[in-house]
């Protein structure tokens, strides 16, 4: 399934009495091994699960993980689709859901009475949907890229009618007694046509802006990059209103040529600059306005209960995203962590995830920081804005 707004929704409200399973897989191709990493480590965490889990919870488990062999088998196939993967699925219901993406994923198993979100909203700080339009000469190429993978999803071709045009030819230049120009050149005239033509191209790219606005309402862009020549990324974006949804990102960048994996990797610097300007600016506002804000769990929980939360802003890594949970862990209320640093951790991150779903529930965004963009120290990690 595809990983935007509604996948998030869905992931955050999936249920299930008996348990819902969450395994999370990193199949990094770099990883040598006859059999691959990965796999051993979900098989290892599956059976330390079944072995940790009462008699009830136990049967059920073992009865769903036979029916999911097939599933399983994908989730951990080399050749399959996407480097980050997880699956959930209800013990009781049998509900299942997938997600491939190219972002890697933290290795890990849970097991609860909700599904483990915490490396999912990590990773959707890192590669949230943005979209590219690549401006040139014959006009616009569409692009969404997210979680690491880019396709081509629509354009907008130029083609301008010059048949009924005519170039008008004259004498050369000529010179007067007086250092003055006598005349109209054939170059000059060449000039004109073509700059008539760069006009007309220039009034095509502004009329796209619909087109824009149409897209980033479709494909959930947070980020638009607008790739080109100046006059050319200039034209494309000043009819954009300023309701705009996406924020517009210029890139001098000439991408005419390039595949949509290499527009990716090209502009890979500039997006990820872009993430950090946008969420540095948004702390900068939090500073701004002490009244409209809360910091720390818990007066962050108490605005989240009472549904006043507008925004709300984690570290990216915080305790609150689990992050500090070692690779491979597996997470069960049957199953005490043998360090207290990781038991803090995980708890802190199911606290983090709670914070996140109440958000979601009321409406909320929900705002992962990039790398470095930090709150207060006194906030611990995480604050909110305020709807009142």
């Amino acid at each position: 399934m595809p990983m935007d707004r509604e996948t998030q929704l869905r992931l955050v409200k999936l249920r299930d009495d008996t348990g819902v399973l969450s395994l999370y897989v990193n199949a990094d191709p770099r990883q040598e091994g006859s059999t691959p990493p990965w796999k051993t480590r979900l098989d290892q965490g599956l059976k330390q699960l079944l072995e940790s889990v009462d008699n009830g919870t136990r049967s059920g488990l073992g009865r769903r993980l036979e029916e999911m062999k097939l599933d399983l088998e994908q989730l951990v196939r080399p050749g399959a689709p996407g480097i980050g993967r997880a699956l959930f699925v209800g013990l009781a219901s049998g509900q299942t859901y997938r997600v491939e993406m190219q972002t890697p994923l933290t290795d890990r198993i849970a097991l609860a009475p909700r599904s483990h979100i915490a490396p999912m909203f990590g990773a959707w700080a890192e590669g949230s949907p943005t979209g590219i339009a690549v401006v040139d000469g014959k006009g616009m190429r569409l692009l969404d890229s997210r979680f690491g993978k880019c396709e081509e999803v629509s354009g907008l071709h130029f083609e301008l009618d010059t048949a009924e045009w005519r170039v008008m030819k004259g004498p050369s230049a000529t010179r007067s007694a007086w250092g003055g120009r006598d005349g109209i050149s054939a170059n000059n005239q060449h000039d004109l046509f073509d700059y008539r033509i760069a006009e007309h191209l220039q009034k095509f790219l502004a009329a796209a802006h619909s087109t824009l606005e149409e897209h980033v309402a479709t494909f959930g862009w947070e980020l638009l990059v607008i790739s080109g020549e100046p006059e050319l990324v200039e034209a494309s974006t000043k009819s954009l209103h300023n309701g705009f949804k996406a924020q517009v990102v210029p890139s001098q960048l000439v991408l005419s040529q390039s595949t949509p994996a290499q527009v990716q990797q090209a502009l890979a610097p500039e997006i990820a600059a872009a993430r950090a300007a946008r969420d540095a600016q948004l702390i900068a506002e939090f500073n701004e306005s002490p009244r409209k804000t809360v910091a720390g769990s818990e007066a962050v929980i108490d605005a989240l209960q009472g549904g006043r939360v507008d925004r709300l802003v984690m570290e990216r890594d915080s305790v609150w995203s689990g992050r500090r949970i070692p690779d491979g862990t597996v997470l069960a209320d049957s199953i005490a962590p043998g360090e207290p640093e990781v038991a803090a951790a995980i708890a802190d991150a199911q606290l983090g995830e709670a914070m996140i779903e109440m958000a979601l529930a009321s409406d909320a965004r929900v705002s992962i920081l990039s790398d470095g963009v930090r709150l207060d120290e006194q906030a611990g990690g995480v604050g909110a804005f305020l709807r009142w």
